[in-house]
């Protein structure tokens, strides 16, 4: 695979960022195509293989797609789909590096719970209430309640301006789904009574509670780079 001499970049690398360039630069919607390949290629004065690359690497990113009769067709870019495939690629199924992923969700609410308290709504706090019940009925009915829990924790942070948090967050969540299920079952009453707490002080709009909550939520092993999931 041919390099550039200039930085040891890649060179369907630098081919991708001046696509994705003139993309910017041409003011290219969802729906609009990509010159030709050829035309391409003698625009950026690049082989026809290494504009493929490049053109591969950004259909796997879901920003543009080859289609049979019309050429290469750009897509509305989603920062979502991005965070799950680079996420999933990091994590595999390697325990540390899921351990790693989750200190980052650690320190990524904590660092932003205090915005999450003051944007979040009324009907936000409604919907956390009626997730508890939900969380409650399937624990009774020994379900795990996974998809519950990252609804609970996205909702909180909801109303938070930042779409690259949010995808990053959700991306970790799906990585923790099925991350050593058995070894958590034991320890979720614990984690019932925590959430229980978060929702009480919001409802209340104590924020020094919520924020002992939350410290409390994080406190178990799961987060603390220990071989347990015991809560403390």
């Amino acid at each position: 695979m041919t390099k550039s001499k200039k930085n040891g970049e890649k060179l369907y690398v630098q081919v991708f960022r001046q696509v994705r360039a003139y993309i910017v630069e041409n003011n290219l919607k969802p729906g609009d195509l990509l010159p030709t390949e050829q035309a391409m290629s003698d625009m950026l004065g690049v082989s026809r293989n290494v504009l493929r690359e490049a053109i591969k690497s950004m259909e796997i990113m879901g920003m543009l797609s080859a289609q049979a009769g019309r050429g290469t067709v750009l897509h509305d870019f989603n920062l979502d789909f991005v965070m799950q495939n680079v996420v999933f690629a990091a994590a595999g199924d390697i325990d540390s590096t899921i351990i790693e992923m989750l200190d980052i969700r650690k320190k990524l609410e904590l660092g932003y719970m205090r915005q999450a308290f003051n944007t979040l709504q009324d009907e936000d706090i409604l919907r956390m209430r009626q997730i508890m019940t939900a969380i409650r009925t399937h624990w009774e009915q020994n379900r795990f309640f996974h998809s519950d829990d990252r609804e609970f924790h996205m909702t909180l942070f909801s109303r938070i301006s930042n779409t690259s948090m949010l995808s990053l967050m959700a991306a970790i969540w799906d990585v923790d789904a099925n991350f050593k299920t058995e070894e958590k079952i034991p320890h979720l009453d614990e984690t019932i009574v925590k959430h229980e707490n978060i929702v009480r002080a919001l409802e209340a709009r104590n924020e020094e509670a919520f924020e002992a909550a939350m410290m409390a939520h994080f406190a178990s092993g799961k987060y603390s780079y220990q071989n347990s999931f015991a809560e403390y």
